[in-house]
């Protein structure tokens, strides 16, 4: 979605041309499509809308990213039933994790046995997820999809919203949810600043074979030129991540294949021997975006458009699909109370519990990319310092593990 104007008429003048309905969606991405899959048996008339085609929702293509899930987004695609339609051997478990400083051999580990579980959490290609949940969304969702439609303006107050696409066609609806990527322009229609961190940096996620077993153990490693992670797939495979200046990365993006797979060895000083290529390289500028506000009268900010995390704790998706489960959560409880699941309690009350969710990891990653951004003497202490005082501090860790590992049922909204 590039542009949207906002249309300042009132509402009511729109009625007789209008679509009508309850919810109007916009982005069928994962967050979108899960948003949709939530309000499921609430009686609402959704719907759903995305500027893509309809083929590159139906089949989308891998694009590098390995999603870590943690037990907590599991178990909401399992309610969702996308869960149940990504092959098992596709389902890459995360046993534990050690994060390196620099080329110190010493490491900070987080074993998930240490809080009585098994796995931190799993990882999932991207497409992957997304294909579950739209096979999920056509096949057992009355909400309707409509594919190529690029809002041009919208409007919203206390009375509903009207989004008018690029073919003329209407769509007034009780409330409107933007899930439209950390770049939204519909949150930008609406008046809502946000605060955008530009890192400076670039993101190069690729497939691997590892010559040597990860034994599904993650590895992170923070280097003076930027991170360096090993992600465990399944059959020895791994996702290597690493994060560059932009023409340090554009550099390594020209390399062919087998050299950069050579290059990014190198770079972890054969940890885990030889890298040989398995997929294409893909890349990633890295920006972090915390809306300033995640409703408005009739409208509400899910997934990146409300908070677009850097990859470095790995929780972006699970912000996502926790926040949108939040939401989902109070319309549903509005509905069965016979209340106004647009009313501005309700989308007050979503935004108070994604803040406390989301603020405190937000604001804490930001802190530690930046930290980890530059090489200047005060910054390098900064850093062993605190890296010592993780390995100190086992309760920390704990805290860490825990919001990974704990079901849902177990965290209040």
């Amino acid at each position: 979605m590039s542009k949207i104007e906002h249309v300042s008429e009132a509402i009511g003048r729109h009625d007789k041309d209008c679509d009508t309905c309850d919810v109007l969606i916009i982005g069928a991405g994962p967050v979108g499509l899960s948003m949709s899959l939530s309000l499921r048996g609430a009686g609402l008339d959704v719907r759903l809308f995305e500027r893509q085609t309809l083929k590159s929702i139906e089949d989308p293509q891998f694009d590098g990213r390995e999603i870590a899930l943690s037990h907590r987004s599991v178990e909401i695609l399992q309610k969702l039933g996308a869960w149940a339609r990504i092959p098992e051997a596709d389902i890459s478990p995360l046993k534990s994790a050690n994060v390196m400083n620099g080329q110190s051999q010493a490491c900070l580990h987080f074993n998930a046995k240490a809080v009585g579980a098994d796995k931190l959490g799993f990882f999932v290609s991207n497409n992957l997820i997304r294909r579950a949940l739209y096979e999920e969304h056509e096949q057992k969702n009355q909400a309707a999809l409509i594919a190529d439609a690029e809002a041009t303006s919208i409007h919203t107050s206390s009375s509903g919203a009207v989004v008018t696409l690029a073919d003329g066609r209407a769509l007034r609806g009780k409330l409107l949810i933007a899930a439209d990527t950390r770049f939204s322009a519909s949150r930008r229609c609406a008046g809502i600043s946000a605060s955008i961190h530009d890192f400076g940096k670039t993101m190069i996620v690729s497939r691997m074979k590892l010559e040597r077993l990860h034994d599904h153990i993650a590895w992170e490693c923070f280097l003076p030129g930027g991170a360096v992670a090993v992600l465990p797939l399944n059959d020895g495979e791994a996702s290597i991540v690493q994060t560059f200046a932009p023409e340090e990365a554009a550099r390594h993006m020209a390399l062919n294949l087998d050299d950069y797979a050579g290059a990014s060895a190198k770079r972890l000083k054969h940890r885990f021997g030889a890298f040989h290529p398995v997929s294409e390289r893909f890349s990633y500028p890295l920006v972090g975006v915390y809306s300033n506000r995640f409703v408005g009268p009739a409208f509400a900010l899910i997934g990146d458009a409300a908070v677009g995390m850097h990859p470095v704790t790995a929780h972006g998706f699970n912000l996502g699909v926790q926040g949108q489960d939040i939401l989902a959560r109070k319309i549903q409880l509005a509905v069965s109370q016979g209340k106004n699941f647009a009313g501005n309690s309700i989308l007050v009350a979503y935004e108070r519990a994604h803040r406390k969710l989301s603020g405190p990891l937000y604001w804490s990653t930001l802190a530690l990319a930046e930290l980890y951004s530059h090489n200047s003497l005060p910054a390098r202490f900064a850093r062993r310092a605190m890296f010592d005082a993780g390995r100190v501090l086992s309760p920390a860790r704990h805290v860490i593990m825990k919001s990974l590992t704990q079901p849902l049922g177990s965290t209040a909204y």
